[in-house]
C-alpha cells in the first residue's frame, strides 16, 4: 500500500471513530441512542438513507454481480429504489408518524396485537444479524484483496471500529457518519468513472470492448428463463414486492426517519434520498463493467471493485476511494447494529419480560450492540460459501418481505384484518417462502407468491376471527369507514 494512501485511511478512521465517541455526549438516554433525541433534519436523513442502503449489498455486491450480468442489475436502483421511496415518503413515513412509534414491529403490534410485534421483530432481527455478517464478509474480502490481510483480520478490525462509534453514539453518531461517509462515496465514484474511461479509450473504448467481449451485458432487461434476473420476476418481485418492503417496512432505513425533529424533515429526507438514489447506479454499476472490460483476475465477483481501486487508481485516489468502500459497508453495519438493538431491546423485552424498567433500555441497547456485532462476527465466514453478497441476501429478504408488506397494506388501507390474522399470515407466508425457495424457485418469484398468498390470507382469515375493540383505527390506519 502506498504510504500516501495508508495515511488517508488511517486519518479517515480515526475521524469516524472521533466523531462517534463526540456524538456521545449527546446520548443521555435510550430516546437518545435509538433516535437521535428526535433531532435530525432533512439533509442528514437523506445522505443516511443513502448510505445505509449502499452497503455491502449496494455496493461490493452490485459491483460484483454488475460484472456477472451487466447493467440489468441497475434496476435495483431504478425500479428496485425511487417509486417505493416516493411512496414511503407520502404514505408509510407519515403514518407511522402519526402512531408515534419508534419502530416497525412496533406499529405492527398496535395495528394487530403484541404477538405480531414479537414475530416481526424477531424475524426482521435474525435477518439482520446476517446482513451485518454478510457486511463483514465484504469488507473483509476488500481488505484482502486491497491489502492482503487475512479476511478474519478484517473482520475483527471492522467490528471494533464500528462497534466502538455505535455504542457509544447511538443513532446520532451513526447518520453523521454515515453522511461523511456518502459525501466520500459519491466523489470516490465519480473519480473511478472518469479514470476507468480514460484507461479503456473513453466511453467509445470502454462500449466497444464490453459489447465485443459480453454483448448480453448491455441488454436492461434480461430473458424471462434468466437464472438470477428474469425480466417478469424484476417486474412482479421487485419493483412490487421486494422494494416497497425494503423502503416502507425496513427498520434500519426508516429509523433515522424516524428520529427527524419533524414529519416534514422525516419525509423530505426520504425524498432527497430518492433525488440522490438516482445517479447511484452509475456509482455502483460501473466499476463491475470496469473489471470486466479491463480482464480482472479474481476469485469472487464481488472482489470487482476491490480490484478496480488497487489496480486503476493513482496513490492518494486509490486511498480515497478505497475509503468509499469501508464508508458502504461500514455505514451498512452501523445501522443495522442500532435498528436491531431497538427491535430488540423494546420489540421483545418489553413484550417478553413483566415490567421490564425502562430506565435500563440504555444499558441494555448499547449491550445488545456489542452482542449482535460478535454474532454477526462469528458467522461472517460461512457467508463465503453463499454465493454472490447481492442475490444472497435478496434471497435471505424475498422469505419475508411479501407477509410483512402485506401486513402494512391491508392494516394501513382496511380496517378489516384481524390480530389473529395478522400472526398466522405472517408466520405461514415466512414458511411457505422458505419451502418454495427451498424448491429452487427463483427469489424475486418467491417474493411475490409469498406476498398474493399473504394478501389472500390476511383477507379470508380475517373474515373467520375477532377484531380487537380497543384499536384507535382513525391514529393507525387511512379508511375512516368500519370494518366490512
Amino acid at each position: 500500500m502506498h504510504p500516501l494512501d495508508l495515511i488517508i485511511v488511517l486519518a479517515y478512521l480515526g475521524l469516524i471513530t472521533f466523531v462517534g465517541l463526540r456524538l456521545s455526549g449527546r446520548v443521555k438516554s435510550a430516546h437518545d441512542f435509538f433516535l437521535a433525541g428526535r433531532t435530525l433534519t432533512w439533509g442528514v436523513i437523506g445522505l443516511s438513507i443513502i448510505g445505509t442502503n449502499i452497503g455491502a449489498n449496494s455496493y461490493v455486491g452490485a459491483a460484483g454481480n454488475a460484472y456477472s450480468v451487466g447493467i440489468a442489475q441497475a434496476n435495483f436502483e431504478w425500479i428496485g429504489a425511487i417509486p417505493a421511496m416516493i411512496f414511503a415518503a407520502l404514505v408509510f413515513i407519515p403514518l407511522y408518524w402519526k402512531a408515534g412509534v419508534y419502530s416497525i414491529p412496533e406499529y405492527l403490534g398496535l395495528r394487530y396485537n403484541q404477538a405480531v410485534r414479537v414475530a416481526a421483530a424477531i424475524i426482521t432481527s435474525v435477518v439482520a444479524v446476517v446482513t451485518i455478517a454478510a457486511a463483514l464478509w465484504a469488507l473483509a474480502l476488500t481488505l484482502q484483496t486491497y491489502l492482503g490481510w487475512p479476511t478474519w483480520v478484517g473482520i475483527l478490525v471492522t467490528g471494533s471500529i464500528v462497534g466502538a462509534y455505535s455504542i457509544a453514539g447511538g443513532l446520532a453518531a451513526v447518520a453523521f457518519t454515515d453522511m461523511l461517509q456518502v459525501c466520500i462515496m459519491f466523489v470516490g465514484g465519480l473519480v473511478i468513472v472518469g479514470l476507468g474511461l480514460a484507461e479503456t479509450g473513453g466511453a467509445a473504448g470502454f462500449a466497444s470492448t464490453l459489447v465485443s467481449d459480453n454483448p448480453n451485458h448491455l441488454s436492461a432487461y434480461l430473458p424471462a428463463d434468466h437464472e438470477t434476473y428474469p425480466w417478469p420476476g424484476v417486474i412482479l418481485g421487485l419493483g412490487l414486492v421486494l422494494s416497497p418492503a425494503y423502503w416502507c417496512a425496513g427498520q434500519a432505513i426508516l429509523q433515522r426517519s424516524l428520529g427527524a425533529r419533524s414529519q416534514w424533515d422525516a419525509s423530505a429526507g426520504m425524498m432527497f434520498a430518492a433525488i440522490a438514489k438516482t445517479f447511484v447506479p452509475l456509482l455502483i454499476v460501473f466499476p463491475g463493467l470496469l473489471a470486466l472490460v479491463m480482464y480482472a483476475e479474481i476469485e469472487y465477483p464481488d472482489q470487482a471493485l476491490a480490484w478496480v481501486v488497487k489496480n486503476v487508481l493513482p496513490p492518494g485516489v486509490s486511498g480515497l476511494m478505497f475509503i468509499a468502500i469501508i464508508a458502504a459497508l461500514q455505514s451498512s453495519i452501523d445501522s443495522q447494529v442500532n435498528s436491531t438493538s431497538l427491535m430488540v431491546t423494546r420489540d421483545v423485552r418489553y413484550v417478553l419480560l413483566k415490567n421490564p424498567d425502562p430506565s435500563k433500555d440504555l444499558k441494555v441497547g448499547r449491550m445488545l450492540t456489542l452482542i449482535l456485532l460478535l454474532a454477526a462476527m462469528v458467522i461472517a465466514p460461512m457467508i463465503a460459501a453463499m454465493g454472490g453478497i447481492f442475490t444472497f441476501i435478496q434471497t435471505v429478504f424475498s422469505l419475508f418481505q411479501g407477509p410483512m408488506l402485506a401486513l402494512l397494506i391491508l392494516g394501513a388501507f382496511t380496517r378489516r384484518v384481524t390480530p389473529a390474522a395478522g400472526l398466522w399470515t405472517l408466520l405461514s407466508g415466512v414458511v411457505l417462502a422458505a419451502a418454495i425457495s427451498l424448491m429452487g424457485l427463483n427469489m424475486l418469484y418467491v417474493a411475490f407468491i409469498g406476498f398474493v398468498y399473504a394478501m389472500v390470507a390476511l383477507w379470508v382469515i380475517s373474515g373467520f376471527t375477532e377484531a380487537r375493540e380497543d384499536m384507535d383505527f382513525d391514529k393507525l390506519t387511512y379508511v375512516p369507514w368500519r370494518r366490512s
